[in-house]
């Protein structure tokens, strides 16, 4: 029998819980809020960042920038849902010396600047060194833009050069057309058409979008 060798990882994407605040129509982990509250365990980051730590290869602009591809992003469900579990994660890998360390958001948590800039500065100061933002017309449905933008604007301040927007398409043409808060995805399509949803989003048969 023919075997595959399976490359050793140089990143990856550590799930914290597959809870999240939004139920968004193409979620390839269907991801809700009905999830129970099946948290990642302080032990089992300690066991997995442990075995992670020598393999994770760093952005190739640095140990302290971020990439898509490389190093370690802390993701969900959403995990600012535990923020405090979230604090420790990146501490753990903090101290495993983990590098280009970041965390992907859909930014619900955003409803205020003191709240959004507080918990960034609190997250750097653990060792993060970027975010992620997720944007698109299924988080639309569930995250207020104006959040969506905080969070940009905010992030650019907190981890300037180290903050990514997935994907940028969508962030620049919510703001052409004027979008405040969250809107259901039908009326989207019904502004836009069909076709700018199939043009311009990635979408992956798994999960709920499958179905």
């Amino acid at each position: 029998m023919a075997r595959i060798a399976v490359p050793p990882p140089i990143s990856c994407g550590l799930f914290l819980s597959y809870r999240c605040n939004s139920r968004c129509r193409h979620c390839i982990y269907a991801c809700s809020p009905d999830w129970a509250a099946d948290w990642i365990t302080e032990r089992n980051l300690l066991t997995i960042l442990g075995q992670l730590s020598t393999r994770i290869e760093p952005s190739p602009l640095g140990r302290d920038r971020v990439s898509l591809n490389h190093g370690l992003h802390f993701t969900g469900g959403e995990p600012f849902l535990d923020f405090n579990l979230l604090l420790k994660g990146v501490e753990i890998a903090r101290d495993f010396g983990i590098p280009s360390t970041f965390v992907e958001t859909n930014c619900y948590w955003c409803a205020d600047d003191q709240t959004a800039r507080d918990r960034m500065t609190s997250l750097k100061n653990k060792g993060l060194s970027g975010m992620m933002i997720s944007v698109n017309p299924f988080y639309l449905e569930y995250v207020p833009f104006d959040r969506t933008e905080r969070a940009i604007r905010i992030g650019q301040e907190i981890f300037p050069g180290n903050l990514m927007v997935y994907q940028v398409e969508h962030y620049l043409h919510f703001r052409e057309l004027g979008i405040r808060g969250s809107l259901p995805l039908e009326k989207y399509l019904g502004m836009v058409g069909p076709q700018y949803l199939r043009g311009a989003t990635e979408l992956f048969l798994t999960g709920r979008a499958a179905y």
